[in-house]
C-alpha cells in the first residue's frame, strides 16, 4: 500500500514512494521541502492506509490520528482549504470549485532529459548534411554547400570563385634578360664617353664639356633599369644620343663635305666649243663615308631598342613592380 502525506504549504496530498522514509522531498506544486518520517511500518499501532490519496481522501480529521508521521491542520479544515458550509452551498449557487491536485512524488526522483548539446564540428562533417539555404547536399568531410556558398559551422557566405581559382604564379624577382642587357651595355657605354669627353675637354677640346652632363644622365637612366625602377628615363637618354649621333656623325660630314667643294678650269676643248671652262668636284669626293655609316648605323639600333622598351611586354613588367 503506498503512503501519503500532505504538503503544508498548499495542502496536496502526495504518495510517497517505496523506502522513502527518513529522505527529504520537495513538493512539485509549490516547492516547499520537507522530510519524510520514518517507514510506518516500524511502528505497530500505525495501519497501512487501504486506498490511495485521491480529491475525495484530501480531506483530513482534525483530531489525533495516532500516526506522527502524518501532518495535522491546527483549527478547523473549512478555514484551510476555504471549503464553504452545507447551508451556502445549498443557498447560493454553486461556485466552480478549485481543481485539487494530487500530484505523485515518485516525480521528485524522475532525471529530465537535458538539452541536446550542439554537435562539435568534426562530429556535424563526420555525415552528409542538407544545406539549410538552397536544399543542396553537402558531402562528408565538407561544412561548405558547393551550389550556393554557404558555411554551414560559422553561417557566412563564401566566395567559391576564389577558392577553385588557380593561385597567381609567382613573379621573377628581376628584370627580362634582354632588358638587363640593354641596360649594361647602356651603363658601360654611358661611363665610358662620360670619360673620353672629359679627357677631350681637359686637353682643350671645345665643345665636350656639354656631353658630360648627357652621358651621366644615361648612366643614371641605366640603373634605374637595372633596379626595375622605370624604363622612360633610358629612352629619353637614348633620344638625347640619337640627336647627338644625327648632328655629329650625319650632319657634320655633309656640311663639312659642302665646304670642301672646290672648283676646277678646265682645259679649252676644241671638239666641244660649248664645253665650259669651270668644272666643279663631286660632293661624294670629300664626304666622310665611315662617318655618315656608323651614324646610320647608331641610328637604327637606337630605333630597334626604343621600340623593344616600348613593347607591351616591358610595359607590364615596369606596371606590376
Amino acid at each position: 500500500m503506498a503512503r501519503t502525506i500532505q504538503c503544508l504549504q498548499c495542502g496536496v496530498i502526495l504518495n510517497l514512494p517505496e523506502k522513502s522514509g527518513g529522505k527529504r522531498l520537495k513538493c512539485p506544486k509549490c516547492g516547499t521541502k520537507f522530510q519524510v518520517g520514518p517507514d510506518s511500518s516500524q511502528y505497530p499501532a500505525t495501519e497501512r492506509s487501504d486506498v490511495d490519496a485521491s480529491a475525495a481522501s484530501s480531506l483530513l480529521q482534525s483530531g489525533g490520528h495516532g500516526d506522527f508521521s502524518l501532518p495535522t491542520s491546527s483549527g478547523d479544515l473549512r478555514e484551510t482549504f476555504d471549503l464553504p458550509l452545507m447551508t451556502e452551498a445549498a443557498a447560493t449557487p454553486a461556485r466552480a470549485a478549485k481543481p485539487e491536485t494530487a500530484a505523485d512524488a515518485l516525480l521528485l526522483f524522475d532525471e529530465r532529459n537535458s538539452v541536446p548539446k550542439r554537435k562539435l564540428a568534426a562530429e556535424a562533417r563526420s555525415k552528409a548534411r542538407r544545406c539549410p539555404t538552397c536544399g543542396g547536399v553537402v558531402p562528408v568531410g565538407m561544412s561548405i554547400c558547393s551550389s550556393c556558398g554557404l558555411d554551414l559551422e560559422s553561417g557566412a557566405r563564401v566566395q567559391l570563385d576564389d577558392d577553385l581559382l588557380p593561385s597567381a604564379p609567382m613573379r621573377s624577382t628581376g628584370p627580362p634578360l634582354p632588358v638587363t642587357i640593354i641596360a649594361l651595355v647602356s651603363l658601360l657605354g654611358s661611363l665610358i664617353l662620360a670619360l673620353y669627353s672629359t679627357v677631350q675637354w681637359f686637353k682643350g677640346v671645345e665643345g665636350c664639356q656639354y656631353f658630360i652632363p648627357v652621358c651621366l644622365f644615361g648612366c643614371f637612366a641605366a640603373v634605374h633599369l637595372l633596379r626595375g625602377r622605370t624604363a622612360k628615363l633610358l629612352m629619353v637618354a637614348l633620344a638625347l644620343g640619337a640627336m647627338i649621333d644625327v648632328a655629329a656623325l650625319i650632319a657634320m660630314p655633309v656640311f663639312e663635305a659642302n665646304q670642301a667643294t672646290r672648283t676646277i678650269e678646265n682645259k679649252h676643248n676644241t671638239d666641244d666649243p660649248d664645253a665650259a671652262n669651270v668644272a666643279i668636284e663631286p660632293i661624294t669626293d670629300h664626304l666622310d663615308s665611315q662617318k655618315l655609316g656608323l651614324g646610320i648605323a647608331i641610328l637604327l639600333v637606337y630605333a630597334a631598342v626604343s621600340a623593344y622598351l616600348a613593347s607591351p611586354s616591358v610595359k607590364n613588367h615596369y606596371a606590376r613592380n
